[in-house]
């Protein structure tokens, strides 16, 4: 197998300013690419584009806005002069029982995860064919085995999977398409999905993994960076997990 340099090329990461979108801007930028992330907040991009350094740019762009899909492209190749690199991590997991799921969770998780992602990806296949580039879509362990409560959120990952492998054929050769899925990763979003309560869930979260430890967004940054320079693998679903999904 051939490895393509990542050096000179431009990655745009969709919710780089924290998390994993922030550990695989790291694992870029560290690489020597041109790293271009988007984010809603403004103070949270300004103070990971102080940590990633020189080589950076932010856009203000929330995924849900499809009307501004084509913008952030065109941006970025206003401001890097191509795009190679799209990683499509923005993304939102409300986990809640069916039953006290509501339709505005059901819509906001589709339309970010799905809707926000289809309509970017479709506003980059005409530059990312011109630079022969490639598109790493991030997964989720749940979405071929989910838990409780997680339902909605395991199906707007499933569907990420299935786009991915539909686009690997109809892109192909001109662009790689993968999906990347991690575990459970220690990032500021369980703040919020445990309701303030990280330090005590934490270590139910490590013992769900057969590793017995939960995943660090500089985990998924290394293993973003192999599909994003592996010139033969397109179409698959890289699962880092640390073993959850043979736990659930």
């Amino acid at each position: 197998m051939a490895y393509e340099s990542i050096e000179g090329k431009t990655a745009l990461i969709t919710g780089g300013a924290q998390g994993i979108g922030l550990g695989i801007a790291e694992a870029f930028a560290g690489a020597g690419a041109s790293v271009i992330i988007t984010g809603r907040d403004v103070d949270k991009l300004g103070a990971a584009r102080e940590k990633l350094g020189g080589n950076t740019e932010t856009i203000l762009h929330d995924i849900r806005d499809v009307e501004g899909s084509p913008g952030v492209i065109n941006k970025v190749v206003e401001l890097r002069g191509a795009l190679d690199i799209l990683v499509n991590n923005a993304g939102v997991g409300l986990f809640k029982p069916v039953s006290e799921t509501t339709l505005g969770d059901f819509d906001l998780m589709f339309e970010t995860n799905v809707r926000g992602l289809f309509t970017l990806t479709n506003a980059a296949i005409g530059e990312l064919k011109r630079t022969r580039g490639n598109i790493i879509n991030i997964g989720s362990a749940s979405a071929k085995r989910g838990m409780k409560a997680w339902s909605v959120y395991s199906a707007t990952k499933a569907a990420v999977l299935m786009l991915t492998e539909l686009w690997a054929k109809e892109l192909a050769p001109d662009v790689r398409v993968n999906t990347l899925s991690p575990g459970g990763v220690d990032t500021p979003i369980f703040d919020k999905a445990f309701g303030g309560k990280k330090d005590e869930v934490m270590p139910r979260v490590h013992s769900q993994h057969l590793m017995k430890k939960a995943g660090t967004p500089a985990d998924i940054g290394r293993a973003a960076l192999y599909l994003a320079t592996e010139d033969w693998i397109t179409g698959t679903n890289m699962v880092i997990d640390g073993g959850l999904y043979h736990m659930i």
